[in-house]
């Protein structure tokens, strides 16, 4: 824009050729004219006027600089001629530079036509074809049908008078130059008419048009992100709820199993602890058997010196103890240390399949570095349990009167023993026999039975029966008296009934046999006496202890698979544990996915919603117009 020194008075100054002040015919003056007397200028709509399309050969600058934020063009030819090929090129250049401009022409000084009405409609004719050729098949920016409505004959000075003598409150037509001066006014009345609801569409589509093209791009590439994040997260929150679901399963799954595992292997170590027990006090009650053996393997030299005899019972008790000990350890201790490992093995399996491979292969390595091989213990504690043992080392004739009293009094109680459940059946037998009732079963245990447990009148010879029971019934005074009156007595008997001489050879045989055995009870017997006694005292306290140690091992062995269970338990609800928490962040993993699914259908739906907006606008007030 250049600025003007000396003010303008009104617009014929610029205009007039004889103005001092030279302009480039790219300069920009602008007027401002009063809203007040044009109805466009309300809404904002400016005005160019150029000075001409041929006066400067840089056009392209000129319309570069003032013409591509046109909305509409207006071209004004002089009716009384035709198109120029200057007023054409601009136009050519215009259309390159813009797709498709609005064009308006204006045929002016068609008042002239007035002067020849005998052509008037044929030039006219004329005029209109070619401008409709130029706007559609050289310009190509609108149809036929839009180009005729596109092209006015007009004439400016007779319209600008109308208007002047509106103004001034007088009817238009005191304005006219010529004849035909309302069907003219008329034209310009429908050019601006025209013109306007062109210049109106125009602004809307040049305000809204590429506002609302972004605004759809924007909303349809928006749109198409939230989908493909919708779809994403659709994908990832399918994928989670597998997981979940599968995780679900597997704890479910594990909690039945290990229900069922543990039931199982709970009877398992109930069966293998009795069958641990059944084994001890067999093993147990085979040693004790052969106690005997395993007390001739004890070599300390004797003697019956009591201080010394501690020492060699002190020792002996540990011998058993120990030896006891080794041969239950040889006999059972491999095998059931299998066992042991075996069922270990097997809860290992069982729970292989309960927990992770990582989670059970870092269980099984705590529990070898854990864990000791499994060794059983025998708690025999031989020295407490024969601690009152007392031997008798004192010497007895074994053919003394006392001890063949015990010995037949022995066998006399064992065969009773043995005899009285005979007894008993055979006065049932009896019993059924006086009631009428005959079994063969008892009659053959009747003929088996013995009668008499004393010996028949003919074992000895020259003996009564009358004798031989008063020889007992001294002897047994004897046995009761246990003294030497008793002995005397029945010597006298004796000697009165068998005769003097058989009384002292069987004297002198006693005597002699007595001697022997006086003689031989030295140190070696006194040992094997005391051993013997040992023996007797060991396996009575020993056979009381059976059930103890047998419950002992099967308690080391339950204890040692229970703590084994109960390890591995561990890891199971460890891992269990860890499968919770994870289940956890997976459930709030899909809650966050689902809250970020509802947020993006709302983002969606409201891309959808401004996508459908613009489409109505568009519809309504672009597309349509």
């Amino acid at each position: 824009m250049i600025l003007l020194v000396n003010p303008l008075q009104n617009i014929k100054q610029l205009a007039n050729a004889l103005c001092q002040e030279k302009l480039c015919e790219s300069s920009l003056v602008r007027i401002f004219w009063p809203r007040e007397r044009c109805s466009l200028l309300r809404d904002d709509v400016v005005f160019v006027d150029s000075p001409g399309v041929d006066v400067s050969a840089n056009l392209d600058d000129w319309i570069d600089n003032h013409c591509l934020n046109a909305d509409v063009f207006v071209l004004v030819l002089n009716a009384e001629s035709t198109m120029t090929r200057a007023e054409k090129q601009f136009f050519h250049t215009v259309s390159q530079k813009l797709s498709k401009p609005n064009i308006f022409i204006l045929n002016n000084r068609w008042d002239a036509s007035a002067n020849e009405p005998e052509c008037q409609e044929s030039v006219k004719s004329q005029h209109t074809e070619r401008c409709i050729d130029f706007l559609t098949k050289e310009l190509k920016v609108s149809n036929e049908k839009e180009a005729a409505e596109r092209v006015f004959f007009v004439s400016a000075r007779e319209t600008l008078q109308a208007r002047i003598e509106e103004a001034k409150g007088n009817p238009p037509h005191m304005g006219a130059i010529a004849e035909g001066f309302q069907i003219r006014y008329f034209e310009f009345q429908d050019f601006e008419r025209k013109f306007e609801e062109c210049i109106s569409q125009s602004a809307v589509k040049t305000k809204f048009q590429q506002h609302s093209s972004r605004g759809k791009s924007v909303s349809g590439d928006m749109r198409s992100m939230l989908d493909n994040i919708y779809e994403r997260i659709t994908i990832f929150r399918n994928l989670k709820q597998d997981q979940k679901n599968l995780l679900t399963d597997r704890i479910q799954g594990t909690e039945t199993q290990m229900m069922q595992v543990t039931r199982d292997m709970k009877q398992k170590i109930h069966t293998m602890v009795e069958e641990v027990e059944e084994k001890v006090s067999k093993a147990l009650n085979e040693e004790i058997w052969r106690l005997g053996v395993l007390i001739d393997e004890f070599n300390m030299p004797f003697h019956p010196e009591r201080l010394v005899l501690n020492i060699y019972k002190k020792e002996l008790n540990a011998h058993v103890e120990s030896g006891l000990g080794s041969n239950l350890r040889a006999r059972l201790s491999i095998a059931l240390a299998m066992n042991v490992e075996s069922a270990q093995a097997d809860m290992t399996d069982r729970m292989h399949a309960l927990v992770p491979n990582e989670q059970l292969i870092v269980s099984s390595t705590k529990m070898a570095l854990r864990s000791q091989p499994f060794e059983m213990l025998y708690s025999l504690n031989c020295q407490n349990l024969c601690a009152d043992f007392q031997e008798d080392l004192e010497f007895k004739f074994s053919w003394g009167i006392t001890a063949m009293i015990q010995r037949f009094t022995g066998k006399v109680r064992e065969r009773s023993k043995k005899s009285q459940p005979a007894l008993a059946h055979r006065q049932t037998s009896v019993g059924q026999q006086q009631h009428g009732v005959v079994s063969p079963v008892s009659s053959q245990m009747d003929d088996a039975t013995p009668v008499c447990l004393l010996p028949s009148p003919g074992l000895v010879a020259g003996i009564t029966p009358e004798q031989l029971s008063l020889i007992s019934r001294f002897a047994i005074t004897s046995v009761g008296g246990q003294g030497t009156m008793g002995g005397l007595l029945v010597a006298g008997i004796m000697l009165k009934t068998i005769g003097w001489r058989v009384l002292v050879g069987v004297g002198a045989l006693y005597g002699c046999i007595y001697l022997y055995e006086r003689l031989s009870w030295t140190n070696s017997a006194k040992e094997r006496t005391f051993k013997s006694q040992y023996v007797q005292h060991a396996t009575k306290k020993l056979k009381m202890i059976v059930d103890l140690t047998s419950a002992n091992c099967s308690h080391q062995v339950q204890q040692e698979l229970s703590s084994t269970f109960a390890r591995l338990c561990r890891t199971v609800d460890t891992a269990t544990t860890d499968m919770n928490e994870e289940l956890k962040t997976l459930e709030v993993q899909l809650n966050l996915l689902e809250s970020n699914q509802k947020q993006l259908k709302l983002l969606r739906n409201k891309a959808n919603y401004i996508q459908n907006e613009l489409d109505i606008f568009e519809h309504n007030y672009i597309t349509t117009q």
